[in-house]
């Protein structure tokens, strides 16, 4: 796209990468055995996230692409923007949002607050049931743990990835409104 120039294109390909780590990250739960990307990896790609969607906010507000494509007044011009962006680039945003989804959906299923010390693999819950209301410790198996373990890491990857993908979309469309404003010179004194 001819718009990203200077920063944004900077800013749309580290935000774009950033979403492709995170995608890769969150797909590599999905291989059989234990999980192969390291955790401090993942924690810091989720942490990530944080200043590039902070970055990718103000450029749309600066830009006034943010006021221009939110809002219901404004549905049917984020609706025609969408209509023209590039088909491959249509099909990155959608099938990042549909693996985004799919690993949401695996994810929040074996995902548990699981720890290992010397006594073994558990996870604590609050027994509400009881009277005294008291933790409840559940055991758990080596492969149970490494599932529940690779359920937390798939979800913490897929919704940095969403969050990603809405930043580099953010992105694109403050480039487009920047390049639709020209700039002449008496309107810059």
């Amino acid at each position: 796209m001819e718009e990203l120039r200077g920063g944004y294109r900077v800013l749309f390909w580290v935000v774009s990468g950033l979403c492709g780590a995170d995608l890769l990250c969150m797909a590599s739960t999905w291989l059989p055995g234990a999980y192969t990307v390291p955790e401090w990896l993942v924690r810091r790609l989720f942490l990530s996230v944080f200043p590039a969607f902070a970055v990718a906010f103000v450029c749309g507000f600066i830009s006034g692409a943010a006021a221009q494509l939110t809002g219901s007044r404004n549905a049917g011009r984020l609706r025609s923007y969408v209509r023209l962006l590039p088909r491959a680039l249509k099909l990155a945003y959608a099938g990042a949002i549909c693996l985004a989804a799919l690993g949401v959906a695996t994810g929040a299923g074996t995902a548990q607050d699981t720890k290992a010390d010397a006594s073994g693999y558990y996870y604590t819950y609050w027994d509400r049931t009881a009277n005294p209301q008291h933790s409840v410790r559940v055991e758990l198996t080596e492969p149970a743990y490494f599932e529940a373990l690779k359920g937390q890491l798939r979800i913490f990857s897929a919704i940095p990835a969403v969050l990603l993908a809405s930043s580099s979309f953010l992105v694109l469309a403050s480039a487009s409104a920047s390049a639709g404003r020209i700039r002449t010179a008496p309107e810059l004194l």
